[in-house]
């Protein structure tokens, strides 16, 4: 019975000290990209071809081919010309993770924003509307919310992106 015990001890050991410490919560290693309500109503245009950095979601409409910049906007490649795709222009539109196409409109992420962008002329690109506080704010990349809360920022202020902490 004595050895047992011993060997009960033995097992149970490694399982007490393996639990983390629950005195330091975890803490992000990202830092919110801010921008005012006013900003970010006025944010969503048509620009000149970006480079494309950090690409996600891709979507084929037409002779045109949709890539999502994360956090920034949406590259629009013209495609007619499958063997030399052409790079023609960018929606900017901060704070975009996520997009659709359905009947020549475009809906996107405007941060907590939703915007339906009509592409019937896709030169002169519309904003049909605006549903304002669709989403919840942007969650950092990691996940982590711990270290930055959005009752700490400037009033009237969106998170738009996050960038990795230089501090960290």
């Amino acid at each position: 019975m004595k050895n047992f015990t011993r060997l009960l001890l033995l097992c149970l050991l490694p399982l007490l000290t393996a639990c983390p410490s629950p005195l330091e919560p975890p803490y992000t290693a990202y830092q919110p990209v801010l921008m005012s309500r006013t900003q970010l109503e006025t944010s969503v245009m048509k620009k000149g071809a970006q480079p494309i950095v950090k690409p996600g979601k891709l979507y084929r409409y037409g002779n045109y081919i949709f890539i999502n910049e994360q956090y920034k906007g949406v590259h629009v490649i013209n495609n007619q010309n499958p063997k030399a795709p052409e790079n023609m222009a960018f929606i900017q539109v901060p704070g975009n993770v996520d997009f659709a196409v359905k009947n020549n409109i475009m809906y996107v992420d405007n941060a907590v924003d939703l915007v339906a962008i009509d592409l019937q002329d896709i030169n002169n690109i519309q904003i049909t509307k605006r549903v304002r506080n669709a989403f919840p704010a942007l969650p950092p990349p990691d996940n982590i919310q711990g270290g930055f809360y959005l009752e700490d920022a400037p009033e009237n202020a969106v998170i738009v992106g996050w960038e990795l902490s230089k501090t960290k």
